[in-house]
């Protein structure tokens, strides 16, 4: 009988033990995704509760709808907000790339530098929004209690690398409350397959500028994820539109390369 009882003790204590690690489990298991939760939307979250927004994230959000916007716009005109040589495609501006406007010529290269020019636009056009958002900040700490103090000018930098586009801004504040924290910079990243698309283009308008055409075929065989649609128009330009079936984005551009006179062309 003794043995029995201890039997009986041994198993409810094994019980207890397996009933307390899978305890310990679960309360591992939640706390975890409350930390993936506070990681994702701590902005939000802090508007819903009251608390202060992480500077980075309030930025990196009110920033973040003007980048797009601007991407999008540069990416239908060549590269350029306001782009001079341009051909009218579908009621859009696209920037001719490569032009001559005579006949029988390989064009001759306008932008050597696309991926920096892109990089440029992009920041001229989003530096008055990132001051704005500045504005934002600012006021909304000061609404909060706290002492702020900031820099005379607002700096934007747009960097374009494989896979990314990153945007930082520079607005010096300084925070007081209690404690005192400095913010330099405010950075934001996109994930994007623009700086493929930019490069896509370069390669193509190298062969416009070398060659008088490309052959767009070879890309696509190369690179499963890139489509290119090539219109060849009356006049001897080419409008071209390069495509990453992956992200859905697409960058159009136009050259003028090698051109035949009205009835002399050769078959596109």
């Amino acid at each position: 009988m003794r043995w029995g009882n201890n039997y009986k003790e041994i198993l409810i204590q094994k019980r207890m033990r397996k009933g307390q690690t899978t305890a310990f489990i679960i309360l591992a298991l939640v706390i975890a995704v409350l930390a993936v939760l506070l990681f994702f939307f701590y902005p939000k979250m802090s508007s819903v509760f009251g608390l202060d927004a992480e500077p980075n994230s309030f930025m990196s959000s009110c920033i973040e709808p003007e980048v797009v916007a601007g991407m999008e716009l540069l990416s239908k005109q060549g590269g350029y907000a306001n782009p001079e040589g341009y051909i009218l495609y579908k009621g859009e501006m696209v920037k001719y790339l490569c032009y001559t406007s005579q006949y029988y010529l390989p064009c001759l290269v306008q932008q050597p530098l696309l991926v920096a020019k892109f990089e440029r636009e992009l920041g001229e056009m989003i530096k008055a929004k990132a001051i704005s958002c500045a504005d934002e900040l600012e006021n909304y700490y000061e609404s909060r209690g706290y002492e702020i103090s900031r820099g005379e000018d607002v700096k934007v930098d747009v960097s374009i690398v494989p896979d990314r586009l990153s945007v930082v801004v520079e607005a010096g504040m300084t925070m007081t409350k209690d404690t005192t924290q400095n913010y330099k910079y405010f950075k934001f990243n996109k994930a994007t397959k623009l700086y493929s698309l930019l490069m896509t283009a370069l390669s193509i308008i190298d062969f416009e500028s070398t060659y008088g055409d490309s052959e767009t075929t070879l890309y696509m065989q190369y690179y499963p994820d890139l489509q290119i649609q090539k219109t060849k128009l009356i006049d001897g330009s080419t409008v071209y539109t390069v495509r990453d079936v992956t992200s859905d984005e697409s960058f159009t551009f136009a050259s003028r390369s090698l051109a035949w006179p009205p009835g002399y062309g050769a078959t596109a």
